[in-house]
């Protein structure tokens, strides 16, 4: 199948945070085959920091080249895109399931969660997110929840990850069934810096793009992106008129995700007036 360039969309409509790394959507050695299930890893990395396995996970080292896994997630739960294509997360193990022995890496999302790996140190938010966002993956692939699977299980003599998890993996795979079902919590208010709801998302483009705290160019500053991401606009208000990048736009969209704005030229889209979303 083509690179997986849904999976950021999917887990934000499973209302969980995400982070999409830069170049994720062509990161991967090949193409993935069909998805036939998620395998389950711990990062066993330092015990500070939100994901301090990033680098590792992301571009591996000359013992194992990256990516070695899709995605990750942080102790603030906050889950992490890395890679689009195949990732080098399972190595040999099964079969299991319809997954070949030894090819788990062709047929399996991988999913390095942030843990030290000796002790049960999963924070609330991952005991949180981890089951909601592998439940709202299967869902799109249209698999179980018996289709979550330990990196542990796949290769018992060899790994034990992901350790310490309250119930170990039935104890997981009975959280991903109540959320496939319908029956799980509901998903955290988003925090600062993550999309919202009751508004459109768009994508952005550009570097060091300015959001100020109202539509005027002399106003704070209370954001910089750094590069190109998702933000949702609840309405738009018309402001000062900036030119910039050969574009000239007096619209400004409202970003709640960091209380202010930013001009519409750097929204997505080619209309000067955002379609569907309010003026204010």
């Amino acid at each position: 199948m083509p690179n997986m360039t849904w999976l950021a969309d999917v887990l934000r409509q499973g209302g969980l945070k995400v982070q999409e790394e830069n170049g994720w959507q062509t990161r991967g050695h090949g193409e993935m085959g069909d998805v036939r299930g998620i395998m389950l890893h711990h990062t066993a990395g330092p015990a500070e920091g939100n994901y301090p396995s990033l680098n590792i996970v992301r571009d591996g080292d000359s013992s194992l080249p990256g990516p070695r896994a899709q995605l990750g997630l942080g102790r603030d739960g906050t889950w992490i895109v890395i890679a689009a294509g195949i990732a080098y997360h399972a190595g040999t193990g099964g079969p299991w399931e319809s997954v070949p022995k030894n090819e788990g890496n062709e047929y399996m999302i991988g999913v390095e969660a942030e843990s030290v790996g000796t002790r049960p140190d999963w924070t609330p938010e991952q005991l949180d997110a981890y089951p909601r966002g592998v439940a709202a993956l299967l869902k799109h692939v249209h698999q179980p929840a018996s289709r979550a699977i330990g990196h542990k299980e796949w290769a018992p003599e060899r790994k034990s990850d992901p350790a310490f998890w309250p119930g170990d993996m039935d104890g997981f795979r009975t959280e991903v069934e109540k959320h496939l079902n319908g029956q799980g919590g509901p998903a955290p208010a988003p925090s600062p810096g993550q999309p919202q709801p009751g508004g459109r998302e768009f994508g952005t483009w550009g570097t060091g793009v300015k959001v100020h705290s109202e539509p005027k160019l002399d106003s704070p500053v209370v954001h910089t992106l750094n590069g190109p991401t998702k933000v949702t606009v609840d309405f738009q208000r018309r402001g000062d008129l900036v030119v910039a990048d050969g574009f000239s736009n007096p619209w400004w969209a409202h970003v709640p995700q960091f209380n202010g704005f930013m001009t519409n030229i750097y929204i997505d889209h080619p209309d000067s007036l955002l379609p569907g979303v309010p003026q204010n």
